[in-house]
């Protein structure tokens, strides 16, 4: 990953491997009774300068590499704007695997579908005291809803086509993670010692 001395040429960069953790593990793909369990791994850290984070993320499926990003954040909010934020790389996530997902599930159903195209908007509420919200109030982050439109080209039936989409948004795991409730859970590592 990026140290404070690196000049960053390029947002995203296909990276040698992925960095051995610290604290998780990486395990491979295994197939159990409901189906395939992956995860995507992320190791990243903020780079020194301002609110410019790197990281390196894989998939631990076979022939997925490693990628190197940046983030950052906008000049309003004390970024530099050199690099995608964090949530416009959720926004781009959720609709590329929703994108993958309506070619996919298309070509396995032998559909004639000449383009597909996707337009997404997501919503959210920020409280941040002296920023979003007036100071000693409290910190909040709300979703508050995600718009999708998928414009297709096709001669086939309609019918087909929106059996195509919803089949798609059920098996889009990016899609899936936003519009359900999910675990979650936090590991606090201070000066080497679990809180």
């Amino acid at each position: 990953m990026l140290d404070n001395n690196t000049v960053a040429h390029s947002i995203v960069t296909r990276a040698e491997a992925m960095p051995t953790p610290q604290h998780i593990s990486l395990n491979k793909i295994r197939k159990s009774k409901d189906g395939l369990e992956l995860e995507v791994d992320l190791i990243a850290e903020l780079t020194g300068d301002g609110l410019v984070k790197s990281g390196v993320v894989q998939p631990n499926v076979p022939g997925f590499g490693a990628f190197e990003l940046l983030c950052d954040e906008g000049s309003s909010i004390g970024g530099a704007d050199t690099a995608p934020a964090p949530l416009s790389y959720l926004a781009a996530g959720i609709g590329f695997c929703l994108l993958t997902h309506v070619h996919g599930l298309a070509q396995s159903r032998k559909l004639n579908i000449s383009s597909i195209k996707l337009e997404q908007k997501m919503k959210f509420q920020s409280k941040i005291p002296g920023m979003t919200a007036e100071e000693g109030s409290e910190m909040l982050g709300v979703s508050k809803g995600i718009e999708t439109v998928i414009i297709i080209e096709s001669q086939e039936d309609p019918s087909m086509i929106a059996l195509l989409v919803e089949a798609s948004e059920k098996a889009c795991m990016a899609l899936q993670t936003v519009v359900n409730a999910i675990p979650s859970s936090t590991t606090i590592i201070n000066n080497g010692q679990k809180l």
